[in-house]
């Protein structure tokens, strides 16, 4: 259920003695509507640990999850992360009395997804990777332009509620409307959201930022080639800046306007993916190479063909993790594919690929 407590940053703005609320961006991306390049999977982690300094391992990817499925369903993935930390309160799950909600970290449920009160645990992925996607399939719904097959059953039950609502407005949906439907309760939830991101901003987006240098992860309809330029490491700031959200609440769960809905668990086997050999492509067959990242220093090389149009995906990914992401990968942006092999670096990854299509 969720909880309320004091917030130790008064973010309502009062106008002629009346609340209004922060101004947020529309949740889908557009021209006008996109991240910002000081927003980086690295500086949010560096962000968030300098807060939860017991952050568990395995969500070191979370930030460059956020990213990777945000950017392909065309998500404020940036917004969707700074709603996740007021949800889980900096992912430590735990309210500022130490008591926990009724979601668990093992759940990878990062937005309280069928968690709707009294003791209800609600929904539960497999990995971190599918967690992250699950939360912003259910995000995409309340843009009234929901993806067809989401990875929570929750954002299934409730769209015949949510995406009416969605489709009557006459503009885009923003992360300000989404409380009235996400938290009703909480008149200022959108208002947390809008203070951890303007915490972020101001200490990561002085102005004087360089350009990503990392492609972003192609969505299924996209045939740009791939950007080669190499990684770079982020330079990030002091880390001293204080919990803005020492007494804010711990919002694990309960979307009001879903209560009475029943909630399932869903989980996905993870396969366990093989390596063929594949030959190079034909002359005049139609191929292209694209970049992806879960954050890793590995990398696989993935496979898959549509609409007469082979794409060899250099993925980096975590080691220990390459099949729970390949899959979670393939499953979402690559249906069908299949791993061509693993490298040691996404350089020899971009190797392979360009030696199976030269013409890239």
């Amino acid at each position: 259920m969720k909880l309320s407590f004091a917030v130790s940053t008064l973010a309502l703005m009062l106008m002629s003695g009346t609340a209004i609320a922060a101004v947020t961006p529309a949740i889908l991306t557009s021209d006008g509507n996109t991240v910002p390049a000081c927003v980086k999977p690295d500086r949010l982690m560096q962000f968030m640990k300098a807060r939860n300094k017991t952050l568990d391992e395995r969500l070191d990817s979370i930030a460059a999850d956020y990213k990777t499925h945000g950017t392909a369903l065309g998500v404020r993935w940036d917004y969707a992360f700074f709603q996740m930390l007021v949800e889980t309160n900096w992912l430590s799950y735990k309210a500022p009395n130490g008591k926990w909600g009724d979601v668990k970290p093992a759940q990878n449920n990062f937005a309280g997804l069928g968690a709707t009160g009294n003791g209800t645990p609600g929904e539960s992925f497999e990995d971190v990777s599918t967690g992250v996607l699950g939360h912003l399939g259910h995000i995409r719904l309340y843009s009234g332009n929901p993806v067809e097959e989401p990875a929570a059953e929750r954002t299934k039950l409730v769209t015949d509620i949510i995406l009416p609502w969605a489709q009557g407005f006459d503009r885009p949906v923003t992360f300000t409307d989404l409380t009235k439907r996400w938290s009703p309760t909480d008149k200022g939830y959108s208002d947390d959201i809008e203070t951890v991101a303007k915490s972020y901003r101001g200490k990561f987006c002085t102005g004087n930022e360089e350009e990503e240098t990392v492609a972003e992860v192609p969505a299924a309809d996209e045939t740009a080639s791939v950007e080669t330029a190499p990684h770079k490491a982020d330079e990030s700031g002091d880390q001293s800046e204080k919990d803005i959200l020492a007494n804010k609440k711990m919002a694990l769960g309960v979307n009001a306007d879903e209560t009475s809905l029943a909630t399932g668990e869903t989980k996905t086997k993870v396969a366990s993916l093989s390596a063929p050999a594949l030959p190079a492509e034909p002359a005049n067959s139609a191929c292209k190479v694209f970049t992806a990242s879960y954050g890793g220093a590995k990398a696989l090389l993935i496979a898959s063909k549509g609409e007469g149009l082979t794409r060899y995906t250099a993925l980096s990914v975590h080691e220990g993790k390459e099949n729970a992401q390949a899959e979670a990968f393939i499953k979402v942006y690559a249906k069908g594919g299949e791993m061509v092999g693993s490298f040691s670096s996404e350089d020899e990854a971009l190797a392979k690929a360009f030696e199976l299509c030269p013409e890239s």
